[in-house]
């Protein structure tokens, strides 16, 4: 019996029709998402193409020597590189579709220990009515991918066609190259392998310059004092995804907090606050030690380590305040160590999803249970205290972790989600105010980073490049300060404002700022590490936005810079240097 000819050699061409599938799948559903958060309707799909088409060229001209090449080996590694790059696209694919975020090898690196919480997040689409379609357009990309490897050699035909295709690609790319992109950065809708080429923020400093930036940054100013000791108990509620666009008051696009809204009226708000980040461990890390989550030179991602313990963070003030500090979370301590951290940083109790208070209730994302489950078990651990000392309570929760399940009814759903966080929230504050809590203790609410989502056109319009950074901070409670805040704050503000209402000796820079306090005292300037581009750091000052391009020796202000520019570069690069470090310090 004789095998087809023609059998034995369509792996090639099906390879370069999966590449070609998974490019337009990807600029369609950038589209799609693109046009809903921003109403600009056909502003995503041409340029993501335009870049998916400048990757296809290569892979079509790979394919097409593969096909062509007398020499078994090389043709072989061709097609093997190939399939690399179709799996680094399906792999993007589907993370921009959990995610809203792209595929960095830094990324799977830092996260690849965590598989389970990453399934924990991914198995809400794949069980989802959806499942179906994503098992076999896996099962497809697999089926191609190992009958590219292992297929037979292709034919001088085949090596045309592909070279026509490769073509087409390169002609198709230059046409609409100049297309202009609206609202979300280049690198959002750039190809697999351009977000992952060599970037700046991973060049290293020379010793010589790392010298120069650590004498620099001596010079910047220092402000100590102490406040007033109010042995005030406080709660700090960190949840995750909660952004200004979702808040009518703070000029959102979206009325999903009205709750909110309403509560932060009666008390205390912020109309310009910000995230350093755009993580949970980063958020984290600039509300625990005043620092920002900048990434080291000669690094594609900074750790958690790096961000130590001291006596200016924030279990370090509430101890020399007299104060204990406790950590609640329904997440896994073991994502990204984060246990191991945070007892490292010295709180004196760290709770995560392991507690047995959730053994029996339903687990979501990251193998938490719903947020009301977290606030039940804080307000049944602060019954049951009876510790003589103040503290600070530290509240995580992660309900409203993309891909936004909503806990009351398990769809897909970031409106309903964050309407179920609203009430959560809101319910909370009340459980507090009917224990008395409130009159003698502080509760502040903020967020973690801005949702993992494209800036929608409104937002942008109104708030620029600060948009990417916009977070609410809601205070209620014992605290004498003004009902609304217009001054900027951020959260590596947090260390400075609790050591001045503990009463505790703290000296802070242009970049530190106190907000408990009847007159706030902003800081100079905000900070903040953009996600989208992570070579970039912006700085806020006035109704001003400097970045900062962080390139080994050659990092430099793009535009306009900051007044002291060079103090704030020298401030900025040294603390990244100190991030270098597991102990926080700068070599």
């Amino acid at each position: 019996m004789r095998h087809d000819p023609k059998s034995r050699h369509t792996w090639l061409l099906a390879a370069a029709a999966a590449a070609l599938c998974l490019g337009v799948l990807r600029a369609l559903y950038l589209e799609r998402i693109g046009s809903e958060y921003t109403s600009c309707h056909g502003c995503f799909v041409v340029p993501a193409l335009s870049h998916d088409a400048r990757l296809l060229c290569v892979m079509f001209a790979v394919l097409a020597f593969a096909a062509a090449s007398p020499w078994r080996w090389p043709a072989r590694i061709a097609r093997v590189l190939v399939a690399l790059c179709i799996l680094a696209q399906a792999t993007d694919l589907v993370l921009l579709r959990l995610f809203t975020q792209r595929f960095y090898i830094a990324d799977l690196l830092r996260f690849s220990g965590d598989a389970a919480a990453g399934w924990s997040v991914a198995r809400a689409q794949f069980f989802s009515i959806n499942g179906i379609g994503y098992a076999a357009a896996a099962a497809i990309v697999l089926v191609v991918l190992a009958g590219l490897i292992a297929g037979a050699r292709g034919t001088p035909k085949q090596a045309r066609v592909l070279l026509v295709l490769a073509a087409a690609s390169a002609l198709f790319a230059v046409a609409v190259m100049w297309m202009p992109l609206r609202y979300v950065h280049e690198e959002y809708v750039g190809n697999v392998v351009e977000v992952n080429l060599p970037q700046g923020r991973a060049r290293e400093f020379l010793p010589a310059y790392a010298q120069s930036v650590l004498q620099a940054d001596k010079g910047v100013p220092q402000t100590c004092a102490a406040g007033a000791r109010s042995g005030r108990n406080i709660v700090i509620v960190i949840t995750e995804s909660l952004s200004a666009y979702q808040s009518a008051l703070l000029g959102g696009a979206h009325d999903w907090l009205p709750r909110l809204d309403a509560l932060a009226r009666a008390n205390h708000y912020f109309t310009r606050f910000y995230a350093n980040g755009f993580t949970t461990d980063g958020g984290e890390a600039a509300i625990f030690t005043g620092r920002p989550p900048l990434i080291p030179p000669g690094s594609d991602w900074y750790t958690l380590d790096a961000f130590g313990p001291g006596p200016d963070t924030l279990p370090g003030i509430t101890h020399r305040a007299g104060y204990s500090i406790e950590y609640f979370t329904t997440a896994s301590l073991a994502f990204l160590n984060s246990g191991a951290w945070l007892h490292a940083l010295h709180f004196d109790a760290v709770e995560g999803g392991e507690n047995s208070y959730y053994s029996r209730m339903r687990h979501w994302q990251f193998g938490a249970a719903e947020d009301a489950a977290l606030f039940g078990r804080f307000e049944q651990w602060l019954d049951a205290r009876h510790d003589p000392r103040p503290f600070v309570a530290v509240l995580l929760t992660v309900s409203s972790h993309p891909p936004f399940v909503n806990p009351r009814t398990g769809e897909i759903d970031p409106e309903g989600t964050f309407h179920y966080v609203d009430d959560q929230l809101v319910d909370f504050h009340d459980a507090l105010a009917r224990r008395g809590f409130l009159d003698n203790g502080i509760l502040m609410i903020t967020g973690d980073h801005h949702a993992m989502t494209p800036i929608d056109r409104e937002e942008y319009a109104k708030f620029g490049e600060r948009s990417f950074a916009r977070i609410p901070l809601v205070v209620a409670g014992a605290v004498d300060m003004p009902n609304v805040v217009d001054a900027s704050f951020q959260q590596s503000d947090f260390p400075a404002s609790l050591a001045h209402i503990m009463g505790v000796d703290y000296c802070r820079t242009p970049f530190n700022g106190i907000f408990l306090d009847p007159r706030p005292q902003p800081p100079r300037y905000v900070v903040q590490a953009r996600g989208d581009d992570r070579n970039r750091v912006d700085v806020y000052y006035d109704d001003r936005v400097a970045s900062y391009m962080q390139n080994g020796d050659a990092s430099d202000w793009t535009g306009t810079p900051p007044p002291q520019a060079d103090m704030v570069a020298a401030w900025i690069n040294a603390q990244r240097l100190r991030n270098m470090s597991p102990a926080g310090k700068a070599p």
